[in-house]
C-alpha cells in the first residue's frame, strides 16, 4: 500500500497510470454511446448538429464556412456562421472530410479527454502527485457532474474544460516565479485554441481569473495583462467576426439574462445529489429557482459525498498551512465561486465589456474555481498523508474513500450518459436546409474575418519573437 502514497515513479505507478488513462478512455466513449446513439435532441439538433453538418458539408465542397441557411442553429440572429463566437473551427474538423460526424464527435470528445489527462500528468510532475492525489484529481476533474451534463445534452463545445489544468500550471508556474515571453505564448496558445474549440465561454472565466489576480500580484500585474491581451489578439480570427453582431445578440436577449445558482445550498445539492432534470416550472418563483430543477444540467457539479468530503478536508489544510502554497489564488477561487450564485455576475456586466457581457447562465463558471480546488486540495492531502506521524490505517481510510468516490462518479457516468438524455428529451428533429450553405456578398464580414486573421498571425510573429529574444539576452 506504501507505493500508492510514494513521490517516486515506480514501474506498478506508471503502469497504473496508464490503466487510469485507458479506463478514461473507455468511460468517455461509453459516455458518448459508441457513436451509435442518435443525436436526435436537445442542443445536439437545436444547435451543435446542425453546425457540423454545416462544417462538414463546406470542407467537403472546398468552401468557405461563410453563410449559413436560415441562421436557426446560429440562434436566429445571423447566417453568418464565424460570427458566432462559440462555433467550433479547431484543427480536428478535417476529420469530418473523411468521417461522420457521429464519429468525429466521439473522436473530438476523446481528444480533449486526452490534452486533459496530458495536463494532469504536467501537474503531477509540479505538485510531484503520488498516485493516490493523481487518481483522486483525475476522477473528480475528468468525470464530475458538470462536464458529463454538458457534454450529455449536446454542448459539444465544452471539450475547453478539458484544457483548464493547462491554464493552472501556467498561472502556477508564473506565481513561482516565471515572467517569460515564452510563458505568455504558451498561454495565449492555449487560450487561442479554447476559442477554436468554441471555448469562448470558458476563455471568459479565465480572463476573470487573470482580472482577480491583479491585485495579488500588483508588482507582477504585466504578465496577467500582457498574457490576456495577446490571447485576445491571438484568438482575433475567430472574435473580431462576431463584434458585427453584438446589436443583433443584443436586440435577441442573448445577453439579458444572468442565471447563477439560487444559493450556497443549491450549490452543495449540485455537487452532492445525484439526480437529473425534473419538470418545475411555475410562473410565481424566481427564475433561477424553478429552471435549477427543469435544467439541471446547466448547475450540477456532482463529485458525490465522498469527494466533498475530500475537497472539504483538501480545502481547510490548503488554507490552515503556515506556509500556504499559492496563497494568492485564495480570494479569486471564492470570487469566482461568488459569481456564479444569483445574479451576482451583474457586477462584472457593468464594464460594458462584449466578451464579459455574454455570460448569461454563470452557474456554469463555477467549473474553473471547482477544478482549482480539487487541484489545490488533493495536493495539500497528498502532504498530509506522506507525513511520517500517519498511521498506516489512515492511509487506508484513504484509499477506502478514494474507492467510495470513484463508485459515486461511476454512477454519475451512467446517469449522464448520452442515451439517458436521449430518452429524456428526444426525439427533436431539425430541418436538414439548416445545414446547406447561402452564397451571397457581404464584403464587411469576409473584411472583418481576414483583418482578423491577419492580427492572429501577426501576433503569433510577435509572441515567437518575443520568446527567442528573451531566450537570447539570459544566455
Amino acid at each position: 500500500m506504501q507505493w500508492v502514497f510514494d513521490r517516486a515513479s515506480s514501474r506498478r505507478t506508471l503502469v497504473s497510470i496508464a490503466a487510469i488513462y485507458v479506463v478514461g478512455l473507455i468511460g468517455w466513449t461509453y459516455v458518448m454511446g459508441w457513436g451509435r446513439v442518435p443525436l436526435d435532441f436537445h442542443d445536439w439538433t437545436g444547435i451543435n448538429l446542425p453546425r457540423l453538418l454545416f462544417l462538414q458539408n463546406s470542407l467537403q465542397a472546398g468552401e468557405w464556412p461563410l453563410h449559413m441557411q436560415g441562421g436557426a442553429a446560429l440562434h436566429g440572429v445571423t447566417d453568418r456562421f464565424l460570427s458566432l463566437p462559440d462555433v467550433i473551427t479547431s484543427p480536428q474538423t478535417l476529420l469530418l472530410l473523411v468521417m461522420r460526424v457521429e464519429h468525429f464527435i466521439v473522436i473530438d470528445v476523446l481528444i480533449h479527454y486526452s490534452l486533459g489527462f496530458w495536463g494532469l500528468l504536467l501537474l503531477r510532475r509540479h505538485f510531484q502527485w503520488s498516485l493516490f492525489a493523481f487518481t483522486l484529481v483525475f476522477v473528480l476533474v475528468m468525470f464530475n457532474g458538470h462536464i458529463l451534463a454538458h457534454y450529455s445534452v449536446g454542448h459539444f463545445t465544452w471539450g475547453s474544460y478539458f484544457l483548464f489544468p493547462f491554464i493552472l500550471l501556467f498561472i502556477l508556474r508564473f506565481l513561482d516565479g516565471d515572467q517569460s515571453w515564452r510563458l505568455i505564448g504558451w498561454f495565449a496558445l492555449t487560450m487561442a485554441y479554447m476559442v477554436l474549440a468554441g471555448g469562448q465561454h470558458h476563455m471568459t472565466w479565465v480572463l476573470l481569473l487573470l482580472a482577480l489576480l491583479v491585485p495579488f500580484c500588483w508588482r507582477r500585474s504585466w504578465w496577467l495583462l500582457a498574457a490576456a491581451v495577446a490571447s485576445g489578439l491571438l484568438s482575433a480570427v475567430r472574435l473580431l467576426p462576431p463584434a458585427l453582431e453584438l446589436s443583433s445578440f443584443r436586440s435577441a436577449g442573448l445577453v439579458s439574462d444572468v442565471i447563477g445558482f439560487p444559493s450556497l445550498t443549491h450549490v452543495l445539492v449540485a455537487m452532492t445529489v445525484l439526480r437529473r432534470e425534473v419538470s418545475a416550472f411555475n410562473i410565481a418563483l424566481p427564475g433561477n429557482i424553478w429552471f435549477f430543477d427543469n435544467a439541471f444540467y446547466e448547475f450540477t457539479a456532482f463529485v458525490g459525498l465522498a469527494g466533498m468530503v475530500f475537497l472539504i478536508a483538501g480545502t481547510y489544510y490548503w488554507l490552515r498551512e503556515s506556509s500556504r502554497q499559492y496563497p494568492q489564488l485564495v480570494v479569486p477561487i471564492f470570487a469566482l465561486i461568488a459569481l456564479s450564485l444569483g445574479s451576482t455576475y451583474r457586477l462584472v456586466r457593468l464594464t460594458g465589456v462584449p466578451l464579459l457581457e455574454g455570460e448569461r447562465y454563470t452557474a456554469r463558471l463555477f467549473s474553473l474555481p471547482l477544478v482549482m480546488l480539487i487541484v489545490l486540495s488533493a495536493t495539500a492531502i497528498d502532504r498530509v498523508l506522506r507525513r511520517a506521524s500517519i498511521e498506516p490505517w489512515q492511509r487506508l481510510v484513504a484509499l477506502i474513500a478514494l474507492a467510495y468516490a470513484a463508485l459515486d462518479i461511476a454512477a454519475a457516468t451512467r446517469l449522464w450518459r448520452v442515451a439517458v438524455s436521449s430518452g429524456m428529451f428526444g426525439p427533436d428533429p431539425f430541418d436538414p436546409a439548416w445545414t446547406l450553405a447561402v452564397h451571397r456578398d457581404d464584403p464587411a464580414y469576409v473584411a472583418t474575418a481576414l483583418a482578423g486573421l491577419a492580427i492572429t498571425a501577426t501576433t503569433a510573429v510577435v509572441l515567437v519573437a518575443m520568446a527567442k529574444r528573451q531566450a537570447t539576452l539570459s544566455r
